[in-house]
């Protein structure tokens, strides 16, 4: 009997000093998947902000794509109004030649109706142009206002970013 005891006894012993040694990893073990936990219940919060902040991301570089698109487009419109100005005006002043040195009251009158009529469509031509600049000057804005907003929604992605670098 006293040896049924001492065999408990050293079994008893056995065990607690085996057991001894596994409380610090099941602790170690519970910190892990408690920083785990964590890291995910993180991750579940920042990702659907971050698939927001890059689907506007997307969206803003369209726009300026877009907007950069029109004022360019423009532009080369204005630069064609400006390369026909001078052309305008040197048929106009050969129409004026014409008519002084036209001695048929007839063809002086033809030639007066369509300085007249040339008058009126390089006037159009000139007020053309001028919308065409105030507009120029709108999409320039606008351009500017849509890269302001894209700087801002990049800023934004960094914030996420460096949020998320942080242990």
């Amino acid at each position: 009997m006293t040896r049924v005891i001492f065999v408990l006894w050293i079994v008893s012993a056995a065990q607690a000093q085996t057991q001894a040694p596994a409380a610090p990893t099941l602790e170690t073990l519970l910190a892990e998947v408690h920083q785990l936990r964590l890291a995910l219940e993180r991750s579940a919060q920042i990702a659907p902000r971050i698939q927001i902040a890059v689907e506007r991301l997307k969206l803003q570089q369209e726009k300026v794509a877009r907007t950069a698109q029109q004022l360019d487009e423009l532009r080369r419109e204005v630069d064609r109004g400006r390369l026909e100005q001078p052309k305008i005006q040197q048929r106009l002043q050969s129409i004026e030649n014409e008519t002084k040195q036209a001695g048929d009251p007839a063809q002086r009158r033809h030639l007066e109706e369509a300085m007249k009529d040339f008058k009126l469509e390089a006037e159009q031509r000139e007020k053309s142009l001028q919308q065409m600049q105030a507009r120029e000057g709108e999409l320039t804005g606008q351009l500017q206002t849509e890269q302001n907003r894209l700087t801002e929604l990049n800023d934004r992605l960094d914030q996420i970013e460096r949020a998320l670098n942080v242990p």
